[in-house]
């Protein structure tokens, strides 16, 4: 679709809309269904509150770069506009990585998680190999952003539905084959 913004009609507004609409939509089932899992296991509300802790802090780190699609948005448009933003966008994405690791050692998590936050030692401990194992989930949303930002400036909304399909179609994969064949704790 080849949006002129003088000849700008609803109908082309939905058509460009409809995507992104759908894209947030898949986006805001997976924390629920991922909750839905974890509240089927063993102990579900020591993981369910390790998730949840887990889940704000990898959104904590995801801060920084969440606005990267916007900034894509707006300032690629050209080859050296992208190269700019993309070497941002990577070094960034180091720094926060860097950071969520550092605060992954283990007497700085426990010092921040049990004595700032002052979570129970059970619920520390399943929110640190939680976050652990989301270490790279900040920066890989940066990366994801980044080009997302491209593909909608280029009006092709369409293909950031496809790829959220495809992440929503691997994580209840990956949750479901995890619940079933696999001795994961939870959270």
């Amino acid at each position: 679709m080849d949006l002129n913004r003088n000849s700008l009609t609803y109908k082309d507004i939905i058509i460009f809309w409809l995507p992104l609409l759908a894209t947030l939509i898949m986006m805001m089932v997976e924390a629920p269904f991922l909750a839905s899992v974890i509240a089927r296991l063993n102990n579900p509300k020591y993981h369910l509150a390790a998730f949840g802790v887990a889940y704000s802090i990898a959104m904590f780190f995801e801060s920084p770069i969440i606005m990267i699609m916007s900034a894509s948005n707006a300032l690629v448009k050209d080859r050296n506009s992208f190269i700019k933003l993309r070497n941002f966008t990577y070094v960034l994405n180091g720094i926060i990585t860097i950071l969520m690791l550092v605060t992954l050692v283990p007497p700085i998590f426990r010092f921040l998680f049990e004595g700032v936050i002052g979570l129970p030692e059970i619920v520390s401990s399943k929110t640190h190999i939680a976050c652990f194992i989301l270490f790279l989930w900040p920066a890989a949303i940066g990366y994801r952003r980044f080009y997302q930002g491209i593909l909608i400036s280029n009006n092709l909304t369409r293909r950031v539905s496809y790829g959220t399909v495809i992440r929503l179609i691997s994580m209840v994969v990956t949750a479901v084959v995890s619940y079933f064949f696999l001795e994961m704790g939870g959270a």
